[in-house]
């Protein structure tokens, strides 16, 4: 090739990573995250941007030099939800916030304001609110963390009072400390007003999901005595109104990504019933609201059902049927089963997206040691 040179470092700007597709309700519109690499700021940015999926170029729906990430319709496709690091004081350092924006363009509506910004936001069914998750510290003079953002927003403090850490799981890579700032759920209306907080004590809370009717908001938790030296957490349900989390699952092992079933019985979610092994398969399983066993559905599939890098949890859709992704020597297709463990295939789930080349695929070729959460057997995988 005539024209072929070597990679400079000013290629690394020309880069765009494209991440977080969102389909619209009427599946139309995706919206998805554009990412750059800002050599003069030294620091990504990104935007929204929505492409048609008939024809079109993609265009670009949110400016600025900014970070503007999650991208989420609402239920009715007019609006659209999303986590955005602009109008932050001069001098603060910026974190997201949540903000809703009319699906074919306007003005930007900023719903939060919380020191610690926002994370997942998710649609309540109706369109009227917003869950989402928020880093809470305890009301509590001389705060570590306290004086840790004081001195990123530019403001450095006379003294920093020492910490006590009695934990183990005191940090995690990229954020720093954050034993004392804990994850918790928030609901805010979307015609404005505070947020209403949901969770709170001294627990991580995250992937929120509402049920149908908007009753209650599902999520993960860890708020086990031996959290600090384990893998394993729960889903729990808590009323969006406020009240008392229910713990659904047995703390058998991980979990993540719950999501409701279309006539909110049951929820569907991720996980393995190993709590202190790493490098296990994840698997797809389903618990009753009402209570009872989590039912495997994919005990007969030797893959693992949450690909590397990948943040997407399990899809239920009206036909009764939940999507999922695994992972296969570097592929990521998309399976679906029957949420109720009826199998089209019997013992093996079926493959909705094709292989990105003609090599034979692997068949699935044992059963796990273990064939559900908390030793349940599970049911026919389909």
């Amino acid at each position: 090739m005539p024209d072929a040179r070597a990679m400079t470092p000013d290629d690394l700007g020309r880069i765009r990573f494209v991440s977080d597709p969102q389909l619209s309700p009427d599946g139309r519109r995706v919206a998805f995250v554009v990412t750059t690499l800002s050599l003069e700021r030294d620091e990504y940015l990104s935007a929204i941007w929505v492409v048609d999926t008939t024809d079109g170029p993609p265009r670009r729906f949110t400016h600025g030099p900014t970070r503007d990430t999650a991208p989420r319709w609402s239920p009715d496709g007019a609006r659209l939800a999303f986590l955005s690091e602009r109008e932050t004081p001069r001098g603060r350092k910026p974190r997201p916030q949540l903000y809703v924006m009319p699906a074919d363009g306007g003005e930007a509506a900023r719903l939060t304001d919380l020191r610690r910004g926002v994370q997942t936001p998710a649609w309540s069914p109706d369109g009227t609110r917003l869950a989402f998750v928020a880093r809470v510290a305890p009301p509590t003079d001389g705060n570590p963390e306290d004086a840790d953002d004081a001195e990123r927003d530019g403001v450095r403090p006379r003294s920093r009072p020492a910490r006590i850490i009695t934990s183990l799981k005191y940090k995690w890579n990229g954020e720093g400390f954050v034993y004392d700032r804990r994850p918790h759920l928030f609901v805010v209306p979307v015609a404005g007003g505070p947020p209403c907080q949901l969770t709170d004590g001294d627990f991580a809370d995250e992937h929120p999901a509402w049920s149908p009717d908007g009753r209650l908001v599902a999520f993960v938790s860890a708020r086990h005595a031996e959290r600090d030296y384990d893998l394993a957490a729960d889903v729990f349900v808590v009323p969006s109104e406020g009240g008392e989390p229910r713990r659904l699952t047995g703390t058998a092992g991980p979990v993540a990504h719950p999501t409701f079933s279309p006539d909110g019985r049951a929820v569907a979610y991720l996980g393995h019933p190993y709590p202190t092994d790493v490098s296990r398969n994840v698997r797809l399983y389903t618990i009753p609201i009402a209570g009872g066993a989590p039912v495997c559905l994919t005990a007969g599939l030797d893959r693992t059902c949450q690909p590397f890098f990948a943040t997407l949890g399990p899809i239920w859709s009206c036909d009764g049927f939940v999507r999922f992704a695994i992972e296969d020597q570097g592929d990521a297709p998309l399976y679906r089963v029957a949420g109720d463990g009826r199998a089209r295939s019997p013992g093996c789930p079926f493959r909705e997206t094709a292989p990105d080349s003609p090599s034979p695929r692997p068949t699935p070729r044992r059963r796990p040691r273990s064939s559900g959460a908390g030793g349940t057997a599970p049911a026919s995988a389909a």
